[in-house]
């Protein structure tokens, strides 16, 4: 079960089995849900600002497999 952590800047964190996930729109076009990991850090990072919410989501995509 998950619990949303957060909701805001475009970006829900959540908590589901002990890890963070990022929940968000990574669809350009049209709307594809993502959720990926984050770490602690960055879950607090998301929370602070738009601009902060943005490059950690960004991080993510960096690091999705293509």
């Amino acid at each position: 079960m998950a619990e949303t952590l957060f909701s805001g800047f475009g970006v829900e964190i959540i908590r589901r089995d002990g890890r963070l996930y990022a929940r968000y729109d990574g669809g350009y076009h049209v709307c594809q849900m993502r959720e990926d990991e984050i770490t602690e850090e960055e879950a607090a990072r998301a929370q602070r600002s738009e601009k902060d919410a943005y490059e950690v989501l960004l991080a993510c995509e960096r690091r999705a497999p293509h």
